[in-house]
């Protein structure tokens, strides 16, 4: 039986609501706006090498819960989706000065095909966080992109702060915990693919400027050997 139902995800959100609405006071709502010249998921692109616009918005409480939204333009090979909306929900935990669990679930969602409506699945995700820079991490579906296969990702990254100026590693293995004839990444026995990323960053004025260099191991069959994006995001402090 799937571990990670909707009904599941749902009840998230809205513990996660109620635990903001709960501290309104020290609640903050931000949300933002911008555009990217490809949209590029787990080092897969996912806008077929064309400029994405992509807004979203994050609310937080001092309790740790937070929920949000957020949403990308869509352009794959093979369908005719023409957008990604995506709910996610979770709460940050403090253990110590240094260290910190993340720990929470996404919805994913996809829009344009109806014949693609099967794809959308929910995720959960566990993170340990120390001094808010080296992550270790890990995501798992029981049902990923409507395959009905399980699929889990394992995830190291580090980011370095300097002023307004942020430096991104980060590696993951994304894996298939079952694969078949029709369900791998490009061949009948690749169940799992690496990524690399390298992000150099700026954060100045409420803009948000960001180059990354995405590299996987994956096959011709999807469009994820070494993408570049640059982005330029807004951002609102609405409450």
């Amino acid at each position: 039986m799937p571990l990670f139902r909707a009904s599941a995800i749902r009840t998230l959100f809205a513990t996660a609501a109620l635990a903001i609405s709960a501290t309104s006071t020290h609640a903050e709502i931000n949300a933002d706006l911008g555009l990217s010249s490809e949209y590029v998921r787990d080092g897969i692109s996912q806008s077929g090498g064309n400029v994405a616009l992509q807004a979203g918005a994050t609310a937080t409480s001092n309790t740790g819960f937070y929920g949000g939204i957020w949403g990308s333009q869509v352009d794959r090979n093979g369908d005719k989706v023409q957008a990604e909306f995506d709910a996610f929900g979770g709460v940050y935990v403090p253990l110590s000065e240094r260290f910190a669990v993340d720990l929470g679930a996404t919805r994913y969602t996809f829009h344009g095909d109806m014949d693609r409506d099967g794809d959308n699945y929910n995720e959960a995700f566990a993170r340990i966080l120390f001094n808010d820079a080296l992550t270790l991490g890990t995501r798992y579906s029981d049902a990923y992109m409507g395959s009905n296969y399980a699929h889990r990702s394992l995830e190291l990254g580090y980011t370095m702060t300097r002023g307004t100026f942020s430096i991104e590693l980060f590696t993951a293995q994304h894996r298939y915990l079952e694969i078949d004839e029709n369900v791998n990444y490009g061949a009948e026995h690749q169940d799992d693919y690496w990524q690399f990323r390298v992000g150099v960053g700026r954060t100045y004025n409420k803009w948000d400027y960001r180059f990354v260099l995405d590299r996987t191991n994956l096959g011709s069959d999807y469009d994820a050997g070494t993408t570049i994006q640059f982005s330029v995001h807004r951002y609102f402090n609405i409450w």
